[in-house]
């Protein structure tokens, strides 16, 4: 777990996304493996981040992969 403070990342410039999404995410119970509340201070987890971005990357070369081979089946 590399967790990094969400207000400070943000202070720095070092958030993946905005603030305000994360602030939104929170709020709605998304990805709560991705971010947690402790002691009243909002945290990322970095690790998470990187295994959620490396399967969305994964998915979307499987899905081209999918759909190029459904093109050149027809051909």
């Amino acid at each position: 777990m590399n967790l990094i403070e969400v207000k400070k990342a943000a202070d720095a410039g070092k958030l993946p996304v905005s603030i305000h999404t994360i602030y939104k995410w929170h709020h709605k119970k998304r990805y709560p493996a991705l971010i947690l509340k402790l002691v009243g201070k909002l945290f990322l987890d970095n690790d998470e981040w990187d295994r959620m971005a490396n399967q969305a990357r994964d998915n979307q070369v499987k899905e081209a992969k999918r759909i190029h081979s459904s093109v050149t089946d027809v051909a």
